[in-house]
């Protein structure tokens, strides 16, 4: 059977090697850092990607470690709830929605590869310099100067970032970031609503706010509140990820304070807080090059504003390995491209334009930032879920 080499061990290139392996090629993960590690906090998994975590035999590790949120809620600026949705299981699909810290799926995914590839089927400390590929192999070097890596194909998984986008791509648009600031943070012992929803709040143009709770990676039977805060600001144009105080975070957000939730205590009971320019690309013309091909954030990096990140590179990585087993390496790949790259294309161009945040600006266009009347709010409600139905419609 071929061998593929995998560039990165993130969520893609890990599900990719798990998706290989079952189909019984070799493959060698290869993975810049030095330890494997998770960059960010909270993420969600939706159904359409559950159900290849749980195809790859991971359902038990996954309801160990995360979170099963049963709906989801939208308000305003004031904190009056005007749309409630039903998540996962309790909206009538088929395999659950999945809250879960990012460190936590790396874990599983990252023990998943070595149980079953080997403990030395992902290599750390190998930063990719360039690649090279003829009629009959690729040639992957490394910043370590070791003998090349060979296999039959290469996959960069390797983030938005991509040292194998920058060679298939050299002249590619750059990471736009359209200047929004995102502040992330986990606050421990603090209950969101009845621990089992997820809330969206406010707007992007004057503060917006994305919680709900997680397992802590380290204490799974810990439940903690994972939040994130978006506002616009030109100056994240130019703004790089830091680590700041729960103090630094504007007052705009500080001085939140709803009935049923104190915006302020959650934020500054926060240990830290990372903060992070909102960032995604345009889409590529194309991904694979005879044996090369892009996966996850270097082929689609996007918005987080759908959960959508994730999810999309899990199922690239079975759609690419599915298409391999069909069709053989140069003609699977194609048909890998043809597939995958219109619909994350879509994905991207959605949630660029707001992806469910649509629903927080209509109930800002309908209210004013005002109380809605209460017999208004069951007509509202009914055009906030049509809104919502659209945009989940193209997803998977």
């Amino acid at each position: 059977m071929p061998a593929v080499i995998v560039i990165g061990a993130g969520i893609g290139g890990l599900s990719l090697a798990l998706e290989l392996h079952a189909r019984g090629y070799a493959c060698q993960v290869f993975e810049a850092t030095s330890a494997a590690h998770a960059a960010g906090v909270g993420l969600n998994i939706l159904p359409y990607a559950s159900r290849v975590l749980h195809r790859l035999g991971l359902a038990s590790e996954l309801g160990k470690a995360a979170m099963l949120p049963r709906s989801s809620v939208y308000a305003s600026s004031i904190g009056q709830i005007l749309l409630s949705e039903p998540l996962g299981i309790a909206s009538g699909a088929e395999f659950p929605q999945y809250s879960i810290h990012r460190e936590a799926l790396l874990h599983i995914l990252l023990n998943a590869v070595r149980q079953r590839l080997g403990a030395d089927a992902v290599r750390l400390g190998h930063r990719l310099v360039r690649f090279e590929q003829d009629t009959r192999e690729v040639r992957a070097y490394f910043d370590r100067g070791d003998t090349a890596a060979r296999g039959d194909m290469l996959v960069g998984c390797d983030g938005i970032h991509s040292a194998v986008c920058r060679q298939l791509h050299p002249a590619a648009a750059p990471v736009r970031r359209p200047g929004i600031v995102m502040w992330r943070g986990i606050t421990r012992r603090f209950p969101l609503l009845d621990q089992q929803t997820m809330l969206r709040c406010g707007r992007i143009e004057t503060g917006k706010l994305v919680a709900y709770p997680v397992r802590d990676p380290d204490t799974p039977d810990e439940i903690v509140a994972n939040w994130v805060l978006e506002l616009r600001d030109a100056t994240a144009i130019a703004e790089r990820h830091a680590v700041i105080e729960p103090t630094s975070v504007p007052d705009v957000f500080l001085s939140w304070k709803f009935d049923w939730l104190d915006v302020r205590s959650l934020i500054l009971n926060s240990t830290q807080v990372l903060r992070m320019p909102m960032t995604d690309r345009d889409p590529l013309p194309w991904w694979s090059d005879r044996r090369v091909t892009l996966l996850g954030d270097a082929a689609h990096p996007m918005y987080p504003v759908g959960s959508n990140g994730a999810g999309q590179a899990i199922l690239d990585a079975a759609a690419l390995a599915a298409c391999i087993d069909g069709a053989g390496i140069i003609a699977g790949l194609r048909a890998y491209d043809a597939l995958r790259s219109p619909k994350t294309a879509a994905i991207v161009t959605r949630d660029r334009a707001g992806g469910p945040d649509i629903v927080l600006e209509a109930i800002h266009t309908a209210t004013h930032d005002a109380f809605a009347p209460v017999e208004e709010t069951p007509a509202l409600s009914q055009r906030l879920h049509r809104l919502l139905i659209n945009y989940r419609a193209n997803e998977t």
